[in-house]
């Protein structure tokens, strides 16, 4: 199977990480497969703002506390939209899940672990990443190394999802 597709098929939610630290080579790959996400007119709305340090994880963790993850991984990745670098809302937010898929797939393919936290326009969550004030918060991802592997999950039948007209 090519490795694009076998990566898509083999890419999980991983909620439980070891506390390795994360390689600076790996997440820089892993930024550099963001930019290259599709954009609509090529505006790249997205910004990044890479959380490493334990004090900015924590104080990420008392907002965000979904089992834990932002504490416990080694690098969470807030993705922000820029209002000001878009020019249309839908087709930017569109672009942006097209930057977090590519994230995601960039992790896994390096042996990481990653989870995508719909935590959205969160005013805590951006006064404590320094959010500018023409971006917000569309998701936090955080990446590590998986303590676990999880499982696969069933998927509906591709003929209760696609009609062929």
């Amino acid at each position: 199977m090519n490795e694009v597709l076998r990566a898509i098929k083999e890419r999980r939610s991983v909620r439980v990480f070891r506390p390795d630290p994360v390689e600076p080579e790996k997440l820089e790959a892993i930024l550099e497969a963001a930019r290259w996400a599709p954009s609509g007119r090529n505006s790249q709305p997205w910004r990044l703002v890479v959380v490493e340090s334990k004090e900015k994880r924590e104080e990420l963790g008392r907002v965000v506390t979904q089992m834990d993850m932002v504490r416990t991984a080694p690098v969470t990745i807030a993705v922000l939209r820029d209002k000001d670098a878009g020019y249309d809302e839908v087709k930017d937010i569109q672009a942006i899940g097209a930057c977090a898929q590519n994230i995601l797939l960039a992790a896994h393919s390096l042996g990481l672990g990653a989870c995508w936290l719909g935590r959205v326009r969160d005013p805590q969550v951006e006064k404590i990443i320094g959010a500018k004030e023409n971006e917000e918060l569309m998701m936090l991802i955080v990446i590590g190394y998986p303590r676990e592997r999880p499982a696969p999950k069933e998927r509906k039948p591709l003929e209760e999802i696609v009609r062929r007209i």
